[in-house]
């Protein structure tokens, strides 16, 4: 207000100046006309001053509109541009700070896109990621970390310590900042009620004491020492198993290359051993390369195969196979229930079942099979009335060489243990599923299911 009315002043004096100047000059005016001429002068610097606020408003609003378009863009809003005429004295200011707006635009798109970009990237990797800085706050902790350590994926910024509660991991990752070194171990960490092994990386980022960052890589290697072991214990067993027959074989025959060779009786009991143990060699070798090619995925193409028929033909085989026993088998699959399937793979799948269901049952028991579908399923029940499975063992029973009580079992049925592990791998194949429901001297019922 104040340098308004000073320029208002500063207008009315160089006016009244200049008029004063002539009028002295060039005419002799009354007292009356002295009035006029000031009351014109008056209104002459009122115009002036009118004129010189409105060109200066104009001014002034391109400058406010500027500064309001400069805070709407510093409060995240769309940077947007000012409209300016050429005879504007701030034209090229405005042609300046247009192209600042449209470069902030298009830095905020690229950064924008690049935080989809890293959001997704984090969503989907396979690892666990989180990042912690000095005052140990998690600023990152993706969904796969959430899932890892069985927790709700938090909102970040939060603390460590209301997130991660393994002290092992929050150990590591202290040690990592005092010793300003990258740290790498196994860690059994009890998660969801277990234990389960983790690889932990933790990665060091440089900077002052006070704003040092360390960023956390969790995977799961639970599955991976799992399928090690098994594969360990495989071998193990495979091992064992192989070499009982073959030392049985090897020590008859060198018996039988003796004296006790000239024997008749004896010649022929050991020969007989020797037959027997080549023959059990002989099965574990084809069940060793049936477990192998059920781990393999299969291009061998789906046909229409009814379960009723195949499960006849398998009884006609296996019904010989041990007619002392006295088994009756009782086919109560429907002659139209048909599902497309690989052949061999299914029927693989009925004979492990059946033969099984006849090795362990009792003499004169009998054997059910039904069969049943939904639209997304089929499923498969095989019920005997054998000597069961204890409830400890049934978790196990498809494990490979798995035979529960092996002195017990081996009085009632010879094998090789990995039958029930075929079935497994190849339902498994077909992303099926199988379970079992036994009880000890009331029988068995093993239910297979796989997709349409």
């Amino acid at each position: 207000m104040k340098k308004n009315s000073l320029k208002f002043l500063s207008f009315l004096c160089v006016n009244t100046s200049v008029i004063l100047l002539f009028s002295v000059l060039l005419f002799h005016l009354s007292v009356k006309q002295w009035l006029l001429l000031l009351l014109a002068i008056f209104l002459a610097t009122i115009g002036e001053y009118a004129v010189s606020l409105f060109w200066n408003g104009r001014r002034q609003r391109e400058i406010d509109v500027m500064t309001n378009r400069m805070l709407a863009t510093q409060n995240n809003e769309e940077p947007r541009g000012v409209l300016a005429e050429p005879q504007s004295p701030y034209y090229d200011l405005i042609n300046a700070f247009n192209q600042l707006q449209s470069y902030v635009k298009h830095m905020q798109s690229t950064m924008q896109r690049d935080l989809a970009n890293y959001q997704s990237l984090l969503t989907s990797l396979p690892v666990g990621v989180i990042h912690v800085n000095r005052r140990h706050i998690i600023d990152v902790f993706n969904q796969t970390a959430a899932d890892l350590l069985a927790v709700d994926r938090p909102e970040t910024p939060i603390a460590e310590s209301l997130v991660i509660r393994q002290f092992a991991l929050s150990e590591l990752i202290t040690q990592t900042f005092n010793t300003q070194q990258n740290q790498q171990a196994i860690l059994n960490l009890a998660v969801d009620n277990g234990m389960k092994q983790y690889e932990v990386s933790t990665f060091y980022q440089k900077g002052d004491v006070q704003h040092a960052e360390v960023m956390i890589i969790l995977y799961d290697l639970t599955t991976v020492l799992q399928i090690e072991r098994m594969q360990s214990d495989f071998l193990a067993n495979a091992s064992h198993e192989l070499k009982t027959p073959l030392t049985a074989i090897t020590g008859f025959i060198e018996t039988l290359q003796g004296p006790a060779g000239e024997d008749a009786t004896t010649r022929q009991q050991f020969l007989q051993i020797v037959s027997d143990e080549a023959q059990r060699l002989s099965l574990l070798v084809n069940d060793i390369l049936s477990l192998s090619r059920a781990q393999q995925r299969d291009d061998t193409l789906q046909k229409e195969l009814t379960i009723s028929d195949m499960i006849d033909k398998q009884w006609e085989q296996i019904g010989t196979l041990y007619t002392d026993k006295a088994i009756t088998l009782r086919n109560d699959v429907p002659r139209d229930f048909v599902v497309h399937s690989i052949y061999a793979d299914v029927n693989t799948i009925l004979q492990n079942l059946l033969v099984n269901a006849v090795k362990y049952n009792v003499q004169g028991g009998s054997i059910q099979v039904t069969a049943f579908k939904d639209h997304q399923h089929w499923q498969l029940n095989i019920k005997d009335t054998g000597i069961g499975i204890p409830t400890s063992q049934q978790s196990r029973i498809f494990e490979r060489f798995y035979r529960g009580d092996e002195s017990r079992q081996r009085k009632i049925a010879n094998g090789t243990g990995l039958g029930l592990a075929i079935v497994n791998e190849i339902v498994s194949k077909h992303n099926g599923t199988i379970k079992v429901q036994s009880q000890v001297g009331v029988g068995t019922v093993m239910s297979m299911t796989m997709p349409l």
